[in-house]
């Protein structure tokens, strides 16, 4: 066997035994923001984490994306998967797989109502949305804006968490604090130029995500507005590029490690028999840089 350098195959295996070992990570997500899934640095570094946290507890992980539908699905049931962790599906793709599937389920960052018996792992959104907007309001910004593509699950749960935070600090219109911006690039720039002066007239910008705070501070910094001087920019996620940024970038860190830990420990232990809750969410923390100034 050595001399004919043999190597068992690993599929036949699997077809041979009634566990093959693999747990699927699907994610559904063809493009998030402007690049596609794995380009994205957050969902990049979660891969990462499950991959590490899969092989620790003895599994190994098959990585499926998103191209079609109906062959993602056709995927996930074609591969003797011990479990699925997913990431990014549709709540109606996501409640097919369980009616075929029949195996061990965890969704990441899920809003709606998941079935029975998948574990739901989230992120404690509102808080990290409450967090910065005290923080900017205790560096003396009363006009902030919060910025997103969408007024939707963990966007609209980050909006929560900023009104809360300025009704605390006494901002009487902190309704009108919430400005959507286009997904589109062009179309983005395009809305930033057309909203100029009303965006300049704010003291601090708050996104939903990194990307689009430091792409904001770029635009407005190659149009002669100094961050943080003349205008504070903050994000959500801490991101590899966050701390590269110039200035580097204030932001909300989610805990991607114990995303990914949560995750494989609520899978593993379906597999093997053990009590597990029906949801983990995760803690969320404020990071100062130097795009935000104190204003008094």
């Amino acid at each position: 066997m050595d001399e004919m350098h043999y190597i068992p195959s690993i599929s036949a295996q699997m077809l041979a035994r009634e566990h093959s070992g693999l747990i699927g990570v699907v994610i559904g997500y063809l493009k998030k923001g402007d690049a596609f899934a794995l380009e994205d640095p957050f969902v990049s570094a979660l891969a990462g984490n499950l991959e590490y946290q899969i092989r620790a507890h003895g599994y190994y992980m098959m990585l499926l994306t998103r191209h079609d539908r109906e062959e993602m699905i056709s995927q996930v049931m074609g591969w003797n998967f011990d479990g699925l962790i997913m990431l990014g599906l549709m709540p109606e793709e996501l409640r097919q797989i369980h009616e075929m599937f029949r195996k061990p389920m965890v969704a990441i960052d899920y809003y709606d109502r998941l079935p029975d018996g998948v574990v739901k792992i989230g992120t404690d959104d509102r808080d990290g949305g409450y967090q910065m907007g005290r923080h900017l309001t205790r560096m003396g910004h009363r006009k902030i804006l919060f910025l997103s593509d969408n007024d939707a699950y963990l966007d609209h749960e980050r909006w929560l968490g900023v009104r809360d935070a300025l009704l605390e600090a006494g901002i009487r219109d902190a309704d009108e604090s919430h400005f959507l911006i286009q997904r589109d690039p062009a179309l983005r720039e395009q809305q930033y130029e057309e909203q100029f002066a009303f965006l300049t007239q704010r003291s601090a910008l708050f996104f939903a995500s990194d990307f689009y705070a430091v792409e904001a501070s770029n635009f407005f910094q190659n149009r002669g507005i100094l961050v943080p001087d003349q205008l504070s920019i903050a994000g959500f996620d801490d991101v590899s590029y966050a701390k590269m940024a110039r200035p580097g970038l204030t932001t909300v860190r989610q805990n991607v490690d114990q995303k990914a830990r949560y995750a494989v420990e609520a899978v593993t232990g379906l597999l093997e028999g053990k009590p597990v809750a029906g949801e983990y969410r995760t803690t969320v923390s404020l990071v100062e840089r130097k795009s935000v100034r104190r204003v008094f």
